[in-house]
């Protein structure tokens, strides 16, 4: 077990957090969101202390300063196996930290089933605390539907007092699960949305130039792993299925890395006509001009519990061509008006709808992309999902 670390802000004090979260790791995404998390705690009187079980795992390997981060937090010490992609992370000293800091409302996120998860769970322990389990699963991208697995899953989720969800197919999960007698808070999960919101100074011409594209070319991107699930064998075939001439001035492009990154890159050698990029991993600089330069966003997802990049291509004010495997399709495209839904998956639904999209002009494409934008802006923004939050929070504790 390696010594607990924790922030300067609560070392050496016995002050009470009154909402704490436990989770798995520290994230690039996460991180910004308890920093705007803790600012909305703080105009209610309330403050926010953060339990890590972990400062990595295997095969995430972010590199987040948590000295820089503005909130309380703690890396647990703990025992963490790896079973079958599992990472089982075991930190008993979670129970000693929720004695000591005795808080109003327990925010659990991660797997349902982490050992530190299931301990901070039960009332014996949490204490007086608001029980609230933080599930971004839902019915289409859940690995175990039936089973014993499904029914332990049942029986964990029901020893909570309510359930934050990132978008209505989780809620409606959640909901299924808990057998409707649970709250449901919505808790979407958000990105540094001033780095995607297209700058009015920003150069399309010279960005299209340093990455390689003319100006006339429609450019449609997909950011994703490039995994089976990610659909994206699904997205290259259903693009070379377009007539010659629907290819022939439009540009596919993969930003991502994986296990099927040389069959995109054989397929795109072997097209006729037209042209499939495969620009391997790049950071959220390089993904930004990339979505910049771009003409729509594509995920042909075959499951995808909340897809982050769709927020992103949403912030960059492009059209959306989203699989109805994405869980939070439904906060964010909206069929025929900011963009189109794949309803099936496979490369006959996907060359469909890449035509319904080509076909459009230029004024239709932009003023899809405006209302994207206009989705964002209302569901997305960091510090306004983090007070709609604590309002809920509040709420709860007052009716309690």
């Amino acid at each position: 077990m390696p010594p607990e670390r924790a922030s300067a802000v609560s070392k050496g004090t016995n002050r009470a957090a009154e909402l704490v979260v436990i989770t798995n790791t520290p994230t690039p995404y996460r991180t910004p969101f308890f920093n705007a998390l803790s600012c909305a705690l703080s105009a209610h009187g309330a403050r926010l202390h953060v339990l890590y079980c972990a400062l990595r795992e295997p095969h995430r390997q972010w590199d987040v300063q948590l000295d820089e981060q503005s909130y309380s937090w703690t890396v647990l010490p703990g025992w963490h196996p790896v079973i079958r992609e599992w990472n089982a992370h075991i930190n008993p000293s979670v129970v000693r930290h929720l004695r000591t800091l005795h808080p109003t409302w327990i925010l659990s996120a991660g797997a349902w089933n982490l050992p530190t998860v299931l301990m901070a769970s039960q009332s014996f322990l949490a204490g007086n605390a608001y029980r609230i389990f933080w599930s971004e699963s839902h019915a289409r991208a859940v690995l175990h539907p039936r089973g014993p697995i499904a029914v332990t899953r049942r029986l964990a989720l029901r020893s909570y007092d309510a359930f934050a969800v990132p978008n209505e197919a989780s809620a409606r999960f959640v909901r299924a699960e808990a057998r409707d007698r649970t709250p449901v808070f919505l808790l979407p999960n958000t990105v540094d949305e001033d780095a995607f919101i297209r700058k009015p100074a920003a150069n399309r011409t010279a960005l299209r130039n340093r990455l390689g594209l003319t100006e006339t070319a429609t450019v449609i991107v997909c950011v994703a792993r490039l995994e089976e699930r990610k659909g994206v064998l699904d997205l290259a075939s259903g693009y070379a299925r377009l007539a010659a001439h629907l290819r022939a001035n439009t540009v596919l492009v993969f930003v991502g890395d994986g296990s099927l990154r040389a069959t995109l890159e054989t397929r795109a050698r072997a097209l006729a006509s037209g042209e499939i990029r495969v620009v391997g991993h790049m950071e959220k600089p390089a993904i930004r001009d990339w979505l910049w330069a771009a003409d729509a966003y594509a995920l042909a997802t075959r499951r995808d519990p909340n897809p982050l990049s769709v927020i992103e291509a949403a912030f960059a004010a492009l059209p959306l061509i989203v699989s109805r495997e994405a869980g939070n399709v439904d906060e964010l495209c909206h069929h025929g008006v900011n963009g189109f839904v794949l309803e099936r998956p496979g490369p006959d639904s996907v060359a469909m709808v890449l035509q319904r999209f080509l076909s459009l002009g230029e004024l239709d494409r932009r003023d899809m992309g405006a209302r994207s934008l206009d989705l964002a802006n209302h569901s997305f923004r960091r510090a306004d999902v983090a007070q709609r939050f604590v309002q809920d929070l509040v709420s709860a504790r007052a009716s309690r």
